[in-house]
């Protein structure tokens, strides 16, 4: 019986205890009934750090009776703060049980440090810990109690204003000091020495330069040190006084040792380039051979050569950049992958329709399609080629306006060539008329070709003629088919042949309407055979 009795004594945890820990008792018995299967595949807790007025005290590794380092730390933080608060000395004591060392605060518990809260990589023991967070926690509830002293705030307010004021003085000093030297340098410059005037402007920036680097220097040295004067005058901001040279020299070193490291890659990456830059200039020496007619090569023409050539270096550049890529400073962390993804994502969506134009350009250079200097006509536009870009076609049209057609438009809208050779070598011009059936189409026929022979730059070889294109209701439309000299003159061309077609029909009465009809003439509308051939037409026995 007294066996039982003491087991279940020691199973269950006295009230004190359970407060004593900040763990409520019910929680201790599902601790105390878990099975050791369960408690082996729980992961390994986070350590977690007690704080106390902006000062670590001691780091907390082990669970505590169902109680995680987190919430030892977060219980023990709140019992410190609730000890300070209550005014007393501050007198701090460890004593070491057998369950870990124990911390109180006039005689108040705060928390317990256990075995498995030393730090086991350093051979740390609970005397040395004693000494260690004993140390800090007296530092800790000391700042605390002068923190509350007004006088003392009073003196650190005083002297940060003091200490500012004057870091701004001296910065004053050196900047004042630094515009007088490198005035003074200049006017050195300018009375001891020969060179010329953008010589002595590239030494006086070069000095520039090098006055620069230093005040930087001299100015964030200036600048840490009043930073850590004033934060040292704070009781809770000491520790970061403390740690600022540590925290400034850690950065230093970290980007120092990140360029360090990206040396081996950026020369690699400087290769890369050099290669690629190197590639590019053969490129273009060859692009300007062939333009030149000096040679050929793979069958590419000179009116082809330059956008092969933008072509072929953008392609080499992006093997470049796709080869260099791996060596570039961060290139393997996370945030570069998710920039470029992004970056990517972003030309995806936002640059199909300028990807498509460059296409379209490409395909009418390569297909050509268009060349500069050509006459066209692209839907309702018709005018000379003025140039193939890239992204667009411009057209400079009859009115002298220069049309700026997109290169998918002009690859999805029928396109008529007017300067294409043929087997005669000339672009066509035709001009149309409609005349009556009671003209005879023969005389109609010899006032064309004396129209045509009267206008200036027309090729006579081979000679103009006449179509009879439609034989519509109530006239006949009549096309004249002439080839051109010089293809960009089509508009004063056409304009002069028109003028020519009316002088000629009017010198032989001929007019140039066309008739419609309400009802049926009189008589029907026919040439008599005598009148087939009247002038400036001839028999065809005279031929």
């Amino acid at each position: 019986m007294f066996r039982l009795l003491l087991l279940i004594a020691t199973l269950v945890p006295a009230p004190g205890f359970a407060a004593d820990t900040g763990v409520p008792a019910g929680s201790v018995q599902q601790v105390l009934t878990r099975s050791p299967a369960a408690v082996a595949t729980e992961p390994a807790p986070h350590p977690a750090t007690l704080r106390f007025f902006n000062r670590d005290i001691v780091t907390l590794r082990s669970p505590y009776f169902g109680l995680s380092p987190a919430g030892r730390a977060e219980n023990g933080a709140q019992r410190l703060h609730e000890a300070v608060a209550k005014g007393g000395a501050g007198d701090v004591t460890m004593v070491k049980t057998a369950e870990g060392l124990t911390v109180t605060i006039d005689g108040a518990y705060v928390f317990r440090i256990l075995e498995g809260d030393l730090d086991a990589d350093d051979g740390q023991t609970f005397d040395a810990a004693q000494i260690i967070v004993g140390g800090r926690l007296r530092e800790a509830i000391t700042a605390a109690h002068s923190s509350k002293r007004g006088g003392e705030l009073l003196r650190a307010v005083g002297l940060s204003v003091a200490a500012t004021l004057g870091f701004a003085l001296v910065i004053w000093v050196v900047t004042r000091a630094r515009r007088w030297i490198r005035g003074g340098i200049d006017a050195r410059l300018a009375r001891r020495t020969r060179m010329a005037k953008e010589e002595r402007a590239a030494v006086l920036r070069l000095l520039q330069s090098f006055g620069h680097v230093v005040f930087v220097a001299v100015g964030a040295t200036l600048a840490e040190e009043w930073l850590r004067f004033v934060l040292g005058l704070f009781p809770y901001t000491r520790p970061w006084a403390e740690h600022l040279t540590g925290y400034v020299a850690g950065i230093v070193g970290n980007v120092s040792g990140a360029i360090l490291a990206a040396v081996p890659g950026l020369v690699m990456v400087a290769v890369i380039a050099g290669l690629a830059q190197l590639g590019s200039k053969l490129l273009r020496s060859v692009a300007r051979g062939i333009e030149a007619g000096r040679f050929r090569l793979l069958g590419i023409d000179a009116d082809v050569v330059h956008p092969a050539r933008r072509l072929t270096t953008a392609a080499l550049w992006l093997f470049a950049l796709a080869m260099a890529y791996p060596y570039l400073p961060g290139s393997g962390s996370d945030a570069f992958k998710g920039l470029s993804l992004l970056v990517g994502v972003m030309l995806s969506l936002g640059a199909s329709g300028l990807v498509g134009q460059a296409a379209g350009g490409f395909i009418l250079t390569f297909s050509r399609t268009l060349r500069a200097g050509e006459w066209v006509r692209v839907g309702e536009v018709e005018g000379a080629v003025v140039t193939v870009g890239m992204f667009s076609t411009k057209v400079r049209t009859f009115s002298d306006e220069e049309v700026s057609i997109p290169n998918s438009v002009v690859l999805g809208t029928v396109t008529r060539n007017f300067s294409r050779p043929t087997a005669a070598a000339a672009s066509i011009l035709e001009t149309s008329v409609t005349i009556g059936y009671n003209a005879p189409w023969r005389q109609v026929h010899a006032m064309l070709l004396e129209a045509a022979a009267r206008t200036p730059e027309l090729e006579h070889e081979p000679p103009p003629h006449v179509l009879q294109t439609a034989l519509s209701d109530f006239y006949v439309q009549y096309s004249l088919r002439v080839r051109l000299q010089n293809q960009l003159r089509r508009p004063a061309v056409l304009s002069a042949l028109n003028a020519n077609v009316q002088d000629v029909f009017n010198e032989y009465g001929v007019q140039i309407m066309s008739p419609h009809y309400r009802s049926d003439p009189p008589t029907a509308v026919v040439v008599p055979k005598e009148r087939w051939f009247e002038p400036p037409a001839r028999s065809e026995r005279q031929t």
